[in-house]
C-alpha cells in the first residue's frame, strides 16, 4: 500500500537522462576532441541588448493607472502567458485572488512585485552533467528571461518585477557532500554577470544560509523535532516519496570517489577482480550516499517551511519555484524547450542563436556537432556552439 505524502512542498529536479550509455561508449571508441576556439571576451551587455530587441512584449495590457486591483490583475495575466509560465496555469490560478491582493498592496506602495525563488545552488563539477564550476551562458540566458518578464510588466507598471533568488548552495553543501568553500565564488560571479548585463534591477540575490543563520536557535530546535518525525516516516517501507527523492539525489550528490573508482575499474582493469561485485558495491555506495542526502535535504526543507523562513523575510512577495507546484509561480528559465536548469548542465548556442542547457555528456555523445567557445583566460567553455 502506497503511503500518502504529507510533504508535497519538498521539491526536487528529476534527472532528464536518456539511455545514453551505448552512445557514449561508441563515441569513446572513435573519440576525437571537441573543436574549440577562444574569444577575447564575451560582451554580455551587447548580447543581452541584441536579444532584447527581439523580445515579444505582447499583449500590451493597459489597465487604469490609478486602479491597483486592475494593475495587479494585468500582472497576473502576464505571468500566466504560456511563454513565461512553466507548469499548469492552475498552480497560480487557484490562488489568483490572494496573489492579486498581495500585488495590489505593492502597487499601492509604488513598489516592484517581488517573486522569491530558492534556486541557483552552484555548479560543483560532475563529469556527467558539467565540468565548469563558473556560471556560463546558461545562467545569463536565465537572467535575461527573468528580465524579459519584468520588462513586459514595465510596459504598464513602471516598477516592474524583481525576482529574489535565494541562493541555496551554501545551505545544501554539507548534506550533498561538498566542501562549502566550493560554492563561495558562485554568488559573486552571478552578481558580476548581472552587472555586466545591466539587468540587476530585475534580479536580487540573497543567501539562504544567511537567512537561516538569522534564526539559528529556532532552526536548530525545530530541525531536531522534524528529524525525529521524518525518521518515523522514512521507516515505513511503503513510503514511495522517499524512494523517488533518493533516486533524484543520485545526480547531484557528490560522487567524486565513485567517479575515480569507475575510472580505475575501466582503465586499470584487474582480471582477478570480480567486476560484477565491484559495480554492485559502487551502486550500493551511491544509493547509501543519496539516501543520507535525501533525508537531510527533506529535513532542511520541512524545517524552513514550518519556520515560514521566506514568507516572513519577504512578506509582500509571491512564492516562486523552479519546480512547478500548486500555489507557486514557476517561470521558464532559458527557453520553453529547455529541459534542465542552467546549473545542472552547459550552455549550447543553437544555429538559430537560441540558447539551451544540456548535460555535458550529451556533447560527448556527438563531439563532432559542437565547438567549445572559451573566453580568454578560462579553462572551461563559456558555451558550446552547435553546427548546422
Amino acid at each position: 500500500m502506497t503511503v500518502a505524502n504529507r510533504y508535497g512542498y519538498v521539491s526536487f529536479s528529476r534527472p532528464q537522462l536518456t539511455a545514453e550509455l551505448d552512445r557514449l561508449v561508441e563515441s569513446a571508441a572513435r573519440w576525437r576532441p571537441v573543436a574549440g576556439r577562444t574569444i577575447a571576451r564575451f560582451d554580455l551587455r551587447a548580447w543581452a541588448a541584441e536579444r532584447r530587441a527581439g523580445f515579444d512584449l505582447s499583449p500590451a495590457p493597459a489597465p487604469d493607472p490609478g486602479d491597483p486591483t486592475a494593475i495587479a490583475g494585468a500582472i497576473v495575466d502576464v505571468l500566466l502567458l504560456d511563454r513565461y509560465r512553466r507548469g499548469p496555469a492552475a498552480n497560480l490560478l487557484d490562488v489568483r485572488a490572494e496573489a492579486e491582493a498581495l500585488i495590489a498592496r505593492r502597487v499601492e506602495a509604488g513598489e516592484p512585485l517581488e517573486i522569491v525563488i530558492p534556486s541557483f545552488p552552484g555548479r560543483p563539477s560532475n563529469p556527467l552533467t558539467h565540468v565548469r564550476a563558473q556560471p556560463d551562458l546558461g545562467e545569463a540566458a536565465a537572467f535575461l528571461r527573468l528580465w524579459q518578464i519584468s520588462e513586459h510588466v514595465r510596459t504598464f507598471y513602471d516598477p516592474g518585477l524583481r525576482f529574489v533568488i535565494s541562493l541555496d548552495g551554501r545551505a545544501y553543501a554539507p548534506f550533498y557532500g561538498y566542501t562549502p568553500q566550493v560554492f563561495e565564488p558562485y554568488p559573486g560571479d552571478l552578481r558580476r554577470m548581472l552587472d555586466a548585463m545591466g539587468v540587476g534591477d530585475a534580479v536580487r540575490l540573497v543567501d539562504l544560509q544567511a537567512l537561516v543563520d538569522e534564526r539559528a536557535d529556532e532552526f536548530r530546535a525545530l530541525h531536531e523535532q522534524v528529524t525525529d518525525e521524518l525518521t518515523v516516516q522514512w521507516a515505513d517501507p511503503d513510503y514511495a516519496f522517499r524512494d523517488e527523492l533518493v533516486e533524484s539525489m543520485k545526480l547531484g550528490v557528490n560522487t567524486a570517489a565513485i567517479h575515480a573508482a569507475a575510472i580505475k575499474l575501466v582503465k586499470y582493469y584487474d582480471a582477478a577482480q570480480d567486476v560484477t561485485t565491484a559495480i554492485t558495491r559502487m551502486r550500493e555506495a551511491v544509493h547509501s550516499q543519496a539516501f543520507a542526502t535525501a533525508f537531510a535535504y527533506m529535513c532542511f526543507l520541512v524545517t524552513i517551511k514550518r519556520m515560514e523562513l521566506l514568507a516572513r523575510k519577504f512578506p509582500g512577495a509571491l512564492r516562486g519555484t523552479v519546480h512547478p507546484k500548486p500555489g507557486q509561480y514557476s517561470p521558464y528559465l532559458v527557453r520553453e524547450t529547455t529541459k534542465i536548469v542552467p546549473w545542472h548542465g552547459v550552455a549550447v548556442m543553437r544555429p538559430d542563436g537560441g540558447v539551451d542547457c544540456v548535460y555535458e555528456s550529451e556533447i560527448f555523445e556527438a563531439p563532432e556537432r559542437y565547438t567549445a567557445v572559451f573566453v580568454d583566460g578560462e579553462y572551461t567553455p563559456f558555451y558550446y556552439e552547435e553546427s548546422v
